[in-house]
């Protein structure tokens, strides 16, 4: 992920925009705290980085050290539901952004955020988030997860098609619920649902993992569907949620769907 040309450089540059000379900032999932000290190097005066990863935490001190900035970083393991602060941040990083877009919990996570722990006025990166999907006839083999793979465009039966998309500067639900609709562009069975992120980490500052563009760390979502067939021409609806788990609302997410 931090490899990722398509990812961080863009991030990076976000950050060297959003963040001033004397910001206060939290980076939410720092892991091996890039962003954190990439903020801190930008001129924050206090950057607090929580990750639940110890061992990345670790690696994430020994950075700072090497790079000067340790002394303006507070690392903490932990979720930043647990998290308290004595003022209030000026700007927010939170890179939990997955395959599907919000399946990291990235709106519950600022939902909270913003309640507890950022100014009015906080600068978000990202500032916002889309979710974007098409309709496939074919599964690609997973990679690691069975629910992530790298669609290619030849299995596409529709055309890519916004989902949704949050602002992060407004109010943020913990949970998305849309019910998009798909136009058929071929005749063929509808078997998933290929689903992807386009981060908008700073105007002009892109990075989008359709399967139309060079690839990226994240692939693409698979969500398998009940099949269907359909034709050229035909509008296919599902109803689509993503939000906390019921059973671990902090750290897991779920993911429903349905035809309609």
């Amino acid at each position: 992920m931090v490899d990722d040309p398509r990812r961080t450089p863009a991030l990076l540059e976000a950050i060297s925009r959003a963040v001033r000379p004397g910001d206060a900032v939290v980076d939410i999932g720092t892991g091996l705290g890039v962003l954190a000290i990439a903020a801190a190097k930008a001129g924050a005066r206090q950057v607090w980085a929580i990750d639940v990863d110890a061992v990345a935490l670790e690696e994430a001190r020994a950075d700072a050290e090497r790079e000067g900035v340790a002394d303006r970083i507070s690392f903490t393991r932990g979720l930043s539901f647990d998290l308290e602060l004595d003022e209030r941040a000026s700007v927010c990083l939170c890179e939990t952004v997955g395959s599907f877009a919000f399946d990291e919990n990235i709106l519950a996570t600022l939902r909270d955020a913003k309640r507890r722990l950022l100014d009015v006025n906080t600068r978000v990166v990202p500032s916002s988030l889309e979710l974007w999907g098409a309709i496939i006839d074919s599964v690609p083999k997973s990679e690691g997860h069975d629910d992530i793979g790298n669609v290619k465009r030849p299995q596409l039966m529709s055309p890519p098609t916004l989902i949704c998309s949050r602002d992060f500067s407004k109010a943020v639900s913990d949970t998305m619920h849309e019910r998009p609709s798909f136009e058929v562009s071929r005749d063929g069975d509808a078997l998933a649902l290929a689903l992807w992120p386009r981060a908008i980490w700073w105007e002009g500052l892109v990075s989008d993992a359709s399967p139309m563009e060079p690839s990226t760390h994240w692939k693409q979502g698979l969500m398998p569907l009940e099949p269907r067939r359909a034709s050229k021409g035909d509008e296919l609806k599902l109803e689509i949620i993503i939000g906390p788990h019921p059973e671990d609302p902090l750290t897991m997410t779920e993911r429903l769907w349905r035809w309609i």
